[in-house]
């Protein structure tokens, strides 16, 4: 049996990522723990796919989808001796994830709604995404620039 060593660690965020002990790694929203089981809502399981962009550019996508498929449950049980490790998700992760579960809810005939908490993540995504077009506009890239370059650019893009 798995106890948590801080319970003040794992109640920061109902939101975790789950390293499960085949490998999966589950996003989800913790709802409830118990000795020896966690009951989850809308576990959702990373995918990536590789598209070749040119014959010698690979880009990776990386997206969410169902952790099981053929249902419209969204609270399922996980036993705690099936975990390897758990994590609390970083706010841009969680503003993706709550889209991603909201559909699969509203296709469960589940209402969602928006908490306060979620505005404020995307309030401060989109002030740094203003700074960021900023600075870029700022930076001048010329071919000066592009001779100081002393590595190569990797063929693989993850996004």
């Amino acid at each position: 049996m798995m106890e948590f060593a801080d319970k003040d660690i794992q109640s920061q965020s109902p939101y975790k990522i789950i390293k499960m002990i085949n490998g999966d790694d589950v996003l989800c929203k913790i709802l409830q723990e118990y000795a020896d089981a966690v009951v989850v809502e809308c576990p959702m399981a990373i995918t990536r796919h590789q598209v070749m962009d040119s014959p010698e550019h690979v880009i990776e996508h990386t997206g969410l989808q169902r952790w099981i498929n053929f249902t419209n449950d969204i609270k399922f049980v996980i036993d705690k001796e099936k975990i390897l490790g758990f994590g609390n998700l970083a706010p841009e992760v969680i503003v993706y994830y709550k889209m991603i579960s909201g559909k699969a809810k509203e296709e469960a005939g589940i209402e969602t709604s928006k908490d306060e908490g979620e505005d404020k993540i995307m309030e401060k995504i989109r002030v740094n995404v203003d700074r960021l077009e900023q600075i870029m506009e700022a930076s001048e890239h010329t071919e000066e620039s592009d001779k100081r370059i002393t590595h190569l650019q990797p063929k693989k893009i993850l996004h």
